[in-house]
């Protein structure tokens, strides 16, 4: 056990500057000895580190608390910081107004001059010239002199601003404030400017970036309690947020982008201002339409009826679209659209329906590329969204007529997750344990592949089909890996028919779903488990030869009280229940070594024969099971017909076990499995029987399929 001392001198030498583990571990193996020294040497820097990542959890959970208290009061100086810097701007504002004012009501000249950046916010909703384009232009020219790079903007001949303002960019993820910028609005594009700390003469602001307008898109961002007056640049990588100072701000913003898409849509000419209902003098009731008695104003009135007026929501569904499908609110953006295609068809054609139309057409199609980017499986994406995420997007989809792509999707995603769950399916332990992991790993996707698929698509017995094709496809995936890891020339018979045998069984727990697969799995195994069959046949018959090669006819002698039990464990295990008329005196076993050793590999043959058995395999089966006991059973004809000597009722006894105890189980163990019997087995039954009689027979069997 170290003690205090020794954990401190240890402390004090990993944490000094010079520390080399190279230099450190040679010291310690070439002071201890012995391997003892060194786990005891382990185990103390092993406490050390104990010690003091304990230590530092401490800290940590003892400082949490004022973390949290430091961050809301950094928050909080922030949010005081923004106020202070309106309160100063408002004070600013009211004492030019103050310099402004006289008395006697003149105007006073003023002694502070202000400079440009600083336009109050309600100049910047005045009225425009009728000359917008040469205005804005002018506009344009004095602003950009403010802006430290703002030369570049101006190059641009056909550039005129339409609004600009003062704007907060906030947090898309907790809605908090970044920093304060300052937003151009032009004809063409958006341009975002940063403030300058420390101001260079009239130079208050630097570029910060440029949009063009055919790239951007300025949507409305609801009132919510973290953010108001905000709206939202939908912009490629990433969305930005940003606050107004008021409603109104805000609503100048989206005004003047509006104006800007109208822009876009004219070829940049302003449209003419037209007569407008809402600001017209409307005559009232009982008053002549038109005081001198034309009708002219009739005429108008009547040309501007022509074009029908289409409900507000309607006229916004396009950015309403885009709010939804920013928001990730994809059900609301479906059953708006549906109520647009309701409305398309109750409302008469004109210019401005078939306007939306189009607008909502490709709000629909951004719509379905999100839906589809959920179900597409990529990378860098992750696999844990669950099969929610997936319904949701298959139901979605479907709603919109998408339905044969949605299964596709949805089907492409199972693969992509199976595939996922199969591979992190670490090979350890025995094969049959892995194969076991493996199994059970597979088809429960499967299974739940199959509930999801009912799920998105109930009742559905067409699109069936392709869930059974895509069944087929997967269970040729894995039968692909269990031929590396099962079927391999490595890989024995009771290996083998251990994996297909749980396999088989996992197959038939699917049946209750509906889906079927033993037939697959068969087929698909049939060649490898055939080549399995026949290798251990071969195997079981060479084995014969080499044990009839050794023959000497004693009885098996075990050696000892404890052979002996073992022998009669190992015989009970394979199905013989009678051997204790076969035990003699001294530990002996009335029958050869031959016998009981060619009667527990033939007894446990069967059993892995009958595990492999399948309507496929049948045949091969059948021939082995003859096959190989024939072969013992021609060795011990051949014995009996020749002219060594041996003890005849030792020979029958050991044929009366072989034909009486031995065949007998193996086909009762074969009806009980295919519910059937096998001919060749009765048949070899029956032309055997005169050796355990002690008869002579006159017919030799020497090929094995003779019957």
């Amino acid at each position: 056990m170290a003690t205090t001392q020794d954990v401190g001198l240890l402390t004090r030498k990993l944490g000094a500057a010079d520390y080399d583990p190279t230099r450190y571990v040679s010291e310690i193996s070439q002071r201890c000895v012995g391997g003892e020294e060194i786990l005891a040497q382990r185990k103390v820097i092993q406490n050390l580190s104990d010690d003091t990542n304990n230590q530092l959890k401490k800290n940590v959970y003892q400082n949490y608390s004022q973390f949290i208290e430091t961050a809301k009061e950094i928050s909080h100086l922030e949010n005081d910081m923004y106020r202070l810097s309106h309160m100063i701007t408002e004070q600013r504002k009211m004492l030019t107004g103050l310099l402004e004012t006289s008395v006697l009501g003149d105007s006073v000249p003023l002694t502070h001059v202000i400079e440009k950046g600083e336009i109050p916010a309600e100049k910047e909703t005045e009225p425009k010239d009728v000359n917008t384009v040469d205005q804005g232009r002018k506009d344009l020219l004095d602003l950009m002199e403010n802006v430290e790079g703002g030369r570049e903007i101006i190059d641009v001949q056909t550039r005129f601003i339409l609004h600009h303002g003062d704007l907060v960019e906030m947090d898309i993820g907790d809605n908090s404030a970044l920093h304060r910028v300052h937003g151009y609005l032009c004809n063409d594009s958006l341009i975002i400017a940063t403030w300058l700390r420390e101001k260079r003469g009239p130079v208050r602001f630097k570029m910060s970036s440029i949009y063009p307008m055919s790239t951007i898109a300025m949507v409305n961002v609801r009132d919510l309690a973290g953010v108001k007056h905000a709206w939202k640049l939908l912009v490629s990588p990433d969305p930005r947020l940003f606050q107004c100072k008021d409603a109104e701000s805000k609503k100048a913003w989206l005004l003047a982008y509006d104006e800007a898409k109208d822009l876009q849509r004219t070829g940049g000419i302003p449209k003419p201002k037209t007569f407008e209902r809402a600001k017209s003098i409307r005559p009232r009731a009982n008053e002549p339409l038109n005081p001198f008695g034309e009708d002219d104003f009739e005429d108008g009135s009547e040309d501007a009826a022509k074009e029908p007026e289409i409900p507000e929501w309607l006229a916004e569904l396009p950015d309403t679209l885009d709010v939804h499908i920013a928001q990730r609110e994809f059900e609301q953006a479906v059953e708006l659209l549906k109520e647009a295609d309701e409305e398309f068809e109750a409302s008469s054609e004109s210019q401005q329906i078939r306007e939306t139309k189009v607008a909502a057409a490709g709000r629909k199609e951004t719509l379905i590329t999100v839906l589809k980017g959920e179900l597409r499986v990529t990378p860098d994406k992750s696999l844990q969204g669950g099969p929610r995420t997936a319904r949701r997007a298959v139901n979605l989809l479907t709603s919109l007529g998408r339905s044969n792509e949605a299964r596709d999707l949805l089907l492409a995603h199972r693969t992509a997750l199976l595939r996922h769950t199969v591979k992190n399916v670490r090979p350890e332990g025995s094969t049959v344990m892995y194969v076991q992991r493996l199994g059970t790993a597979f088809y429960q996707q499967v299974s739940e592949a199959c509930r999801e698929f009912d799920k998105c698509f109930p009742g559905q017995r067409d699109r069936s089909s392709a869930l059974l094709m895509w069944t087929e496809e997967e269970i040729e995936w894995f039968a692909d890996r269990l031929d590396k890891q099962v079927f391999n020339s490595q890989s024995p018979i009771t290996v083998v028919s251990s994996c297909v045998s749980f396999l088989r069984k996992q197959s038939e727990r699917l049946v209750n779903t509906g889906m079927d697969v033993i037939f697959m799995l068969d087929s698909r195994l049939q060649s490898s488990i055939e080549k399995v069959i026949m290798e251990a046949r071969d195997k079981a018959v060479e084995a014969v030869k080499l044990r009839w090669a050794e023959e000497n006819w004693l009885a098996h002698n075990c050696g000892s009280r404890a052979g002996l039990e073992k022998v009669v464990s190992d015989l009970n295990s394979v199905g013989v229940a009678n051997i204790t008329g076969y035990v003699g005196e001294n530990s002996h076993i009335m029958l050869t070594t031959n016998t009981v050793s060619f009667s527990l590999a033939y007894l446990q043959l069967t059993d892995q024969l009958l595990l492999l058995f399948t309507p496929g395999t049948r045949h091969l089966v059948n021939e082995s099971l003859v096959s190989v006991l024939h072969a013992h059973l021609r060795h011990l004809e051949q014995a009996v017909r020749g002219d060594t000597e041996q003890d005849a009722q030792f020979v029958v006894k050991n044929a009366a076990f072989l034909l009486d105890t031995v065949l007998t189980l193996a086909e009762h163990r074969y009806q009980e499995k295919t519910q059937s019997d096998c001919p060749k087995l009765a048949k070899l039954h029956s032309n055997y029987t005169w050796i355990k009689e002690g008869k002579a027979s006159l017919t030799k069997y020497t090929d094995p399929n003779y019957i």
